[in-house]
């Protein structure tokens, strides 16, 4: 039977002294001080603001009537709240109230917002809080100063989901549905005054059975007096806990910081067959008594390139998978975690092994991509930005924000293993000048807080894009006969305008790029299910379409395709190019899960055994 065996280097974060790690503790019990919890808040009122008139009358205020808005539960966008709500891009306002008997005066509490549309402002019993930017990741307010013990706090929300080519996605033209309102859970969060504040865990290297973890945490302290305490480790492992001490400190209302280095043996790895998992608990004490605990789940994986191949636990691999929206008809993007989870079981099913996205998921997504072993390509929501149809009309607002999303989403998404890049853009005029030195930029920033992940960024195929030299993959999406040059209107028309010129643009492509994996990243047809026949958007159509974007995939060698789309989806208002709609019918499933033919045409390209990744006579 194999073991874990523990190694620890802690370098305390106010000298440079090492600190010898002990082999086991006394586990103290944990007392009442325990203070960390979580209340999610889900009854809300609701009143929308066409005119904007909101905030100049108040509507903020304690005293302001809100009997007469719209009692909804949250998380739910509000385009499903009514049919006369379905698109509405806009303001909304949002109340709540906390009752007394969730506030405590000697600890910390937080409100937590994990995802609202837009731009948002927060207010608590009249007081501003603050506001934020940004639709799909998490952010919070200290309530403590400002909360009452003698009565209901009331919590007021103001959102904005219009469009402004300032924001994010960048454009003049948006791609996906800006749904409205509140999207994730709202949730007030207790911590004592002095806490861990995060945990992150990753592979700094795994040979064999070895491995060497990386662990990066953070306590706070928010008292007048230093602390000095000790922290456990604990790391379940098959029939045995290992658990290590470590002496800590921290000034007062400050925030400390510690890197653990452990050596593992008889590490499982995560991977795609076998997707293990383990959970590090952390406690703080003073010596006396358990002020605080944190777990946090993690794999042990390695991702890297070698010439054009991209190695998972150092084995090549062939990415095979699909774009995926995280809406789903009847739930728009607050989707049951249940039916999230049928969904992703059915994309590996399939035999793909990658999710690539426009934009943040839900953590929900994550935690289930790695409990079952498929791959995520995660991307900053900077799409058809500086385009050439646009102008190039530089606005450098929007490359702040890209990088404001691009840092929350590797400090909110550390720990998962399933994430193996990080992407910087889609299909922008990365080629342009301010195109190319802004995303130099971001994938600089990325390499600096997240040097363990693949980085790029995703063209439209046009040429020109100079930053590729600082990326890991070269990632292009390719659409001919559909919108690239003339279009194949008939079956019989697509292995000249659709097979042969995608196969010799990703030759070419690779041979520009000779020493990086090349995928291609995006390609598809509609398909509007129950339709049969050799035009466009059809079944038959759409099928063939997929089959000789294959035959092209399998001739070029390039080391990844991604299927443009898993399921069909909402357009926001009317979409450019070849469906004028505000439904995009690419999915090889509905919208509601129907399977069309595509599915299974699609499964049998996956099951090819030729396509295992890199050039056979390459050594790794």
């Amino acid at each position: 039977m194999r073991y874990l065996s523990l190694f620890i280097r802690v370098k305390n974060a106010l000298s440079s002294e090492s600190i010898v790690v002990k082999e086991s503790i006394d586990c103290r019990k944990e007392g009442d001080c325990l203070q960390r919890h979580t209340v999610e808040i889900r009854d809300w009122r609701y009143q929308i603001d066409h005119d904007d008139l909101g905030e100049s009358r108040g509507w903020f205020q304690p005293g302001f009537e809100k009997s007469g808005w719209m009692a909804v539960e949250a998380p739910k966008a509000w385009d499903l709240y009514g049919e006369s709500f379905w698109g509405y891009e806009g303001i909304g306002w949002f109340a709540a109230e906390i009752g007394p008997e969730l506030i405590q005066s000697d600890i910390l509490q937080k409100i937590v917002f994990n995802s609202v549309s837009g731009y948002s402002k927060v207010w608590v019993n009249g007081r501003l809080l603050g506001d934020n930017y940004g639709a799909y990741l998490p952010f919070e307010f200290d309530l403590t100063p400002y909360i009452r013990e003698d009565g209901c706090n009331e919590i007021v929300l103001r959102t904005d989901n219009r469009h402004r080519e300032e924001w994010l996605p960048g454009g003049p033209v948006v791609e996906w549905v800006q749904y409205g309102g509140i999207l994730q859970k709202v949730t007030l969060e207790s911590r004592g005054k002095r806490h861990l504040a995060s945990l992150r865990v990753h592979t700094a290297m795994a040979s064999g059975d070895k491995a060497l973890l990386v662990c990066q945490m953070e306590i706070a302290n928010r008292t007048a007096e230093p602390f000095h305490g000790t922290i456990m480790l604990e790391l379940p492992a098959e029939n045995r806990t290992i658990a290590s001490e470590h002496a800590v400190s921290c000034p007062p209302d400050e925030s400390a910081f510690f890197r653990f280095e452990i050596e593992v043996e008889g590490a499982k790895l995560w991977s795609l067959e076998s997707p293990s998992l383990y959970t590090l608990r952390a406690k703080l004490s003073d010596g006396l008594t358990i002020l605080d605990e944190l777990g946090q789940r993690f794999g042990i994986r390695t991702i890297e390139t070698s010439g054009k191949r991209i190695l998972l636990n150092g084995k090549p691999i062939m990415l095979k998978g699909f774009n995926r929206y995280d809406e789903y008809a009847g739930y728009g993007p607050t989707v049951p975690e249940s039916v999230i989870r049928e969904d992703l079981l059915n994309i590996k099913r399939t035999g793909a092994n990658l999710i690539r996205v426009h934009y943040p998921q839900s953590p929900a997504h994550l935690d289930i991509m790695d409990e079952i072993g498929l791959l995520y390509m995660g991307e900053v929501p900077l799409n058809w930005w500086l385009t050439e149809g646009a102008g190039r009309t530089f606005i450098p607002e929007v490359v702040d924000k890209a990088e404001k999303v691009l840092e929350g989403m590797i400090r909110r998404d550390w720990n998962h293993p399933c994430i193996i890049c990080w992407s910087m853009s889609n299909e922008s005029g990365t080629n342009s000048e301010d195109g190319i030195v802004s995303v130099r930029r971001l994938l600089r920033r990325a390499r600096e807080l997240d040097p363990k992940r693949l980085l790029t960024f995703v063209t439209i195929g046009s040429p020109g894009h100079a930053a590729f030299e600082e990326a890991d993959l070269v990632c292009i999406n390719l659409y001919y006969g559909l919108f690239h040059q003339q279009a194949a209107v008939d079956i019989s028309e697509l292995d000249e305008l659709v097979r042969a010129k995608t196969e010799k643009h990703l030759i070419a492509t690779s041979e520009e790029y000779a020493g990086k994996p090349v995928v291609l990243t995006e390609f598809g047809a509609p398909g509007i299910y129950g339709m049969e026949g050799n035009s466009r958007f059809t079944e038959t159509y759409q099928v063939a379409y997929l089959e000789h974007i294959w035959k092209a995939v399998v001739n070029s060698g390039v080391q990844g395709a991604v299927v443009w789309s898993w399921a069909d989806y909402y357009h926001r208002w009317d979409f450019i190019g070849a469906w004028k709609a505000p439904y995009g019918p690419y999915g090889v499933v509905t919208i509601d899960r129907k399977e069309k033919k595509a599915l299974q045409a699609i499964t049998r390209f996956f099951a090819a055994e030729s396509l295992q990744g890199g050039d056979e006579n390459e050594v790794v």
